[in-house]
């Protein structure tokens, strides 16, 4: 095997553990949730209401929900799928298409950045506990919940469509190497 299919191999690896670490702390959390709330909603959906959000920053699961599930569980789950894919799709990426190598980077870095801010927003309005002040930020938590899911979309598709690229690229001509 190649030493570009060692690593390539390598990097799925670390995607799919990666998505088996998000699928694990989903699990873990919505245990703790089904006891009182559907889901983690503010994380998964854009359809909540600010009483919704002011019901779970006073709930008693509010500090369950930052300690640990936000921080450090979603903060090790968001590092590694946006570490993962994009490590793997810009390796890809620069295999075929050296100058798109960066977006194999971007889009997961874009992903994390809003991850990040949006779980940085949610524990501040869980710690404080204050409804009036979730009721204020509803519009903003959502925005950011949206540039999150739409950009953890795109960096799977860009993961995906890179290695399938990178798969059915064609093989190097005889007598050289891959």
């Amino acid at each position: 095997m190649s030493h570009q299919a060692v690593v390539s191999v390598i990097l799925a690896s670390l995607v799919v553990i990666a998505f088996g670490l998000f699928w694990w702390v989903g699990r873990y959390s919505d245990r703790i949730f089904a006891k009182r709330f559907r889901t983690r909603f503010p994380e998964k959906t854009l359809s909540y209401t600010a009483e919704q959000l002011g019901e779970l920053v006073t709930s008693d699961l509010r500090m369950k929900y930052v300690f640990p599930i936000l921080f450090p569980l979603d903060l090790i789950v968001m590092l590694a799928l946006a570490g993962a894919m994009g490590a793997a799709s810009s390796h890809w990426l620069a295999q075929t298409y050296p100058s798109a190598a960066w977006l194999g980077l971007l889009v997961p870095a874009v992903y994390l950045l809003s991850d990040l801010i949006e779980d940085c927003l949610l524990a501040w309005l869980l710690a404080h506990g204050d409804p009036n002040a979730a009721a204020r930020s509803v519009s903003t938590l959502k925005a950011i919940t949206t540039i999150k899911l739409a950009s953890i979309s795109a960096a799977i598709v860009v993961t995906v469509l890179s290695l399938l690229v990178w798969l059915l690229r064609s093989p190097p001509p005889v007598g050289t190497a891959a």
